[in-house]
């Protein structure tokens, strides 16, 4: 108990000394609100007035809960704005400022704020409680206290457990930190690599893109062409077939291999764009416009991957996408199925593949 009171105490002490330098730090330099430093000062007069023991803690339960009990869903902050973070810094400097304090012991300085947290939540329900303020609540999120002691979100508990991460990821006693976490309670924006993302900014991404990679599909893939059956494609697919060189794609029927190609020489318009003549049946072909339209194509494939990458369920590594084999090889299966009418990629790549001999599958 000495030690939780501890550190609470030198995280208020240190922002009440902050206050009253506060001349010499700046403006607002240490980053609290208007309503926190209210709190802090007026615990700093019961302190100098030499309240009672049942006033002070008031006082001090008002400053942590304003210190603690908020979080932040509209905008994406910069790392030190947080006062427990930066607070979390300062108490990282050894006593005498002669270096920091060793990295594991960092993690036991977060583990104590974390269950301060905790602490004070648990103080403030029981206030309301007795103050018969909770009502039915109580047992829906803790009355909303619940919301300061979540992950993933931009509170002092969310950033905490994020640099307890950190801190033993340093440490090597655990992994990384997620690349993609949610902001707020309401799932309406991601932070994506430190940057904030709305989820209307994707759904309008995807939703222009989907348009545009329509009007390339008619106007300059298929160049028209609206006569063609494209609905006839009948693709069979042995999952459990793993003989080498096996593929749906390579197995499908010849005839609808080649409706394209059909198509295009059926047609004068495109006839005359792909080739400049036939010798025979043999077909002299314009390579320069054939370049060209597979440029075309590759725009699609290119708009299709990004469709596939935030459409097709959990997003895949570069390498996943980068490495998926369309038919099986001696050494390895392939990467792209069909099933149910629509392609299954089968992602097999695993950083961690050296170490548990196996590949880790993931389906989208």
């Amino acid at each position: 108990m000495d030690d939780y009171g501890d550190v609470l105490g030198r995280l208020v002490c240190m922002y009440i000394r902050m206050i009253d330098l506060e001349d010499e730090f700046g403006e607002n330099e240490h980053g609290l609100t208007m309503i926190q430093q209210q709190e802090l000062q007026n615990l700093r007069k019961a302190l100098v007035d030499d309240e009672a023991d049942e006033e002070l803690d008031r006082y001090f339960h008002a400053v942590l809960k304003e210190l603690f009990c908020w979080q932040e869903s509209r905008r994406l902050m910069e790392v030190m704005e947080c006062p427990i973070q930066r607070f979390l810094v300062y108490a990282s400097v050894e006593k005498g400022a002669k270096g920091f304090i060793c990295v594991r012991e960092i993690g036991r300085l977060i583990a104590k704020l974390i269950y301060s947290i905790r602490c004070c939540v648990f103080n403030e329900l029981r206030a309301r409680c007795e103050a018969r303020l909770a009502g039915n609540h109580i047992d829906r999120e803790l009355g909303g206290l619940m919301i300061y002691t979540k992950e993933m979100l931009q509170s002092p508990f969310g950033f905490l457990v994020e640099m307890m991460h950190f801190a033993a990821s340093v440490a090597g006693e655990s992994g990384a930190l997620p690349q993609v976490s949610w902001l707020g309670v309401d799932g309406m924006a991601l932070a994506i690599h430190g940057k904030r993302v709305e989820l209307r900014q994707l759904r309008g991404l995807c939703s222009s893109l989907l348009k545009k990679a329509r009007v390339l599909l008619d106007s300059s893939v298929k160049m028209g062409l609206n006569d063609i059956d494209w609905t006839t494609f009948e693709a069979e697919d042995d999952l459990t077939n793993i003989r080498d060189g096996y593929s749906f794609v390579s197995l499908s029927k010849k005839k609808d291999r080649r409706r394209l190609l059909r198509g295009f020489m059926a047609n004068e318009a495109t006839r005359s764009f792909f080739a400049r003549g036939l010798n025979g049946k043999v077909i002299l072909w314009r390579k320069k416009q054939c370049l060209e339209w597979l440029g075309r194509c590759r725009k699609l494939l290119e708009i299709f991957a990004v469709l596939c990458h935030i459409l097709g369920g959990q997003p895949g590594r570069g390498t996943e996408l980068a490495t998926l084999r369309w038919r099986n090889s001696v050494d390895e299966q392939r990467g792209v199925y069909w099933a149910n009418g629509t392609i299954m990629l089968l992602a097999m790549y695993s950083k961690m593949r050296s170490k548990t001999r196996r590949n880790k599958l993931i389906p989208r």
